[in-house]
């Protein structure tokens, strides 16, 4: 697997398949679920909704789920919750979000995947331990997605200097 990095808007990355980094609520409000709504269109919106419904109300951290990719440009969007519902994330929540993300690609036919650095936002998981972890569960999960872009926050490369 390659695995790049760049820096910018999640929503502007080249691939067959987008993640964002959600909350229980698959909310896409703000950082990188708000982005990808934004040029998506509320039709994603609308389907994390009825994902949220058909689970009870919640979905469990470390999860993804997949929605159509609205008007982005790509096969699906991916969604992945990467903290609880008290806006708490850790090394095994950001794991089962790389593997289930692949996962999700797989089922899919998706060959490239563009993620961020997930929990890095509003949850301020620690951004180096969250590369890392990102990094090993990227090394050690079976896929047959052949490129992974981690997309960084312009500032977000600009605090972990």
């Amino acid at each position: 697997m390659n695995i790049r990095t760049l820096a910018g808007d999640l929503a502007d990355a080249t691939a067959d398949a987008i993640c964002t980094s959600t909350n229980p609520r698959l909310s896409l409000a703000m950082g990188t679920g708000g982005s990808v709504r934004e040029r998506a269109g509320f039709e994603v919106l609308r389907e994390c909704e009825a994902i949220v419904r058909a689970s009870g109300g919640r979905v469990p951290p470390g999860s993804a789920f997949v929605t159509s990719p609205g008007a982005l440009p790509v096969k699906a969007l991916i969604h992945c919750v990467a903290s609880d519902d008290a806006h708490r994330s850790s090394a095994a929540i950001i794991r089962s979000c790389v593997t289930n993300a692949l996962g999700c690609a797989d089922a899919h036919g998706c060959k490239s995947v563009a993620m961020p650095v997930f929990a890095t936002g509003h949850v301020h998981f620690n951004f180096d331990l969250a590369l890392a972890t990102m990094n090993e569960a990227l090394r050690d999960t079976k896929t047959r997605v052949e490129e992974v872009l981690i997309v960084l926050k312009s500032d977000a490369v600009d605090e972990s200097q």
